[in-house]
């Protein structure tokens, strides 16, 4: 890979440009409900997620907090690097955190129009 784009992928791991990244991938993805809505102060997140997002931040990963009435979805994220190089584009690392207990998590790029997918390997 040219030392250019790594340069300029090791700039997209920056906090607030993963963030950015994480938020687009939220909606443009359509992982949340079109109605949802941001729970932007950590303590508004729900106290069953607010420990993974306190762990997340602790541990350099980012997180965003979604909420559509009574459900939640709280995502934490990193650029995952190595396949970001492979690919030529952002390659986030993605969990997914219910407030029902469940979890989700996978790689996932844009394409070209600014669409998200799930990475297949």
């Amino acid at each position: 890979m040219h030392v250019a784009e790594t340069a300029r992928l090791r700039k997209l791991q920056q906090p607030s440009h993963v963030e950015r990244l994480l938020e687009a991938l939220v909606v443009r993805a359509g992982l949340v409900p079109q109605d949802a809505y941001k729970i932007r102060q950590p303590r508004a997140v729900p106290r069953e997620l607010r420990a993974i997002a306190q762990h997340a931040g602790e541990t350099g990963l980012v997180w965003s907090c979604w909420a559509d009435g009574q459900r939640t979805w709280l995502f934490t994220g990193a650029m995952c690097l190595p396949l970001s190089r492979e690919r030529g584009a952002p390659v986030v690392q993605l969990e997914l955190y219910n407030d029902d207990g469940s979890r989700d998590s996978g790689f996932w790029t844009p394409d070209r129009d600014g669409r998200w997918h799930r990475c297949t390997h």
